[in-house]
């Protein structure tokens, strides 16, 4: 599984770049926004989609939700053309917001080939120990509680004994898998762009966030820690080492189990990018107007809307960026 980051570094190299530039006005050290949303294992469409969207701290977030709310009130499957305000506030010239999408074709079945069960299963006891040496490395401090570490362990091993029965909900891990590296490369494009003191992740109620309480939260930290890791050893300035990073913090929000999402507003932002990315054909083909006005009005010849694509061939994962040109 840990082969998947540095093609996911290698992949948004200049996606990092793009993202420094377009935040270098404000100061290390601030608190950032990622929201998330997806569209998965939807048979009428041509792919399966991540996407995050990362809100500059530039406003109070219940001004920025009011905002949100008053212009885009409905998810994108519920209306049948994109709110102006949604996208102008996608679009801002000023430094507001930066997404990414990850995008798999549906016939992949979420890399299946890539993902295995067997790998899967084979790679939590690394990752428990990974954590537990996390543990004894940690120096102490008011931010480190000692529960957490055999909290997330206790959590990766139920995980795995879920991957170990006769029939293993396979859709689902492969699910967890990767929206935890995708996240944590969120998390990383951030933390390099930014200087970040905070971040936290917004998501949309899912499965893939409910399963085995919250265990995607648990594995995005550990693959950023393990990217973070890696980019101080190839500065050759000491690795990070197998313990809590004092910063930046990541902190996960947990969405309601019933009823609405208390930040509903800011993830249709992702919700939007989403719900057309899964549409577009090879050849920008889209079944609805509405994904069009998308297509035209945000992602095309955008460099802060972006959008990486994800490939397998069965032994070898790969990712290119999809720069989206107009003709």
């Amino acid at each position: 599984m840990i082969d998947l980051l540095p093609v996911l570094e290698t992949t948004t190299k200049n996606i990092r770049k793009s993202m420094r530039q377009w935040f270098s006005g404000y100061p290390a050290g601030m608190p950032w926004t990622i929201v998330s949303d997806y569209c998965i294992d939807d048979k009428e469409k041509k792919n399966d989609v991540f996407s995050f969207v990362v809100i500059a701290h530039h406003d109070k977030t219940a001004e920025i939700m009011e905002y949100l709310s008053a212009v885009a009130p409905q998810d994108i499957k519920k209306v049948q053309r994109v709110p102006i305000g949604l996208m102008q506030y996608l679009t801002c010239p000023e430094p507001v917001t930066f997404s990414v999408s990850f995008v798999i074709e549906r016939k992949s079945a979420l890399l299946r080939d890539y993902l295995r069960i067997e790998d899967m299963l084979n790679f939590i006891p690394d990752v428990c120990d990974f954590i537990e040496s996390m543990g004894i490395n940690s120096p102490a401090s008011d931010a480190v509680d000692s529960m957490y570490f055999k909290e997330v362990t206790q959590r990766l091993r139920i995980f795995a004994k879920d991957l170990a029965r006769k029939q293993p909900n396979a859709k689902l891990a492969r699910q967890i898998h990767l929206a935890s590296a995708f996240a944590a490369t969120m998390f990383y494009l951030v933390a390099h762009s930014t200087r970040a003191g905070d971040m936290r992740w917004i998501s949309d109620r899912d499965k893939l966030i409910e399963h085995n309480d919250t265990v995607v939260y648990d594995l995005a930290y550990v693959y950023f820690v393990l990217m973070m890791s890696s980019q101080a050893r190839s500065q050759e300035v000491g690795a990070q080492g197998r313990l809590i990073l004092e910063l930046p913090k990541i902190w996960f929000e947990l969405p309601e189990k019933a009823g609405e999402n208390r930040f509903d507003a800011l993830i249709r932002l992702a919700d939007y990018l989403a719900g057309t990315l899964a549409d577009l054909g090879p050849d920008l083909s889209y079944s609805k107007p509405k994904f069009g006005e998308m297509l035209d009005g945000v992602l095309v010849d955008s460099s802060t809307n972006c959008v990486v694509q994800m490939l397998s061939d069965g032994e070898r994962i790969g990712g290119r960026y999809a720069s989206i040109r107009s003709l």
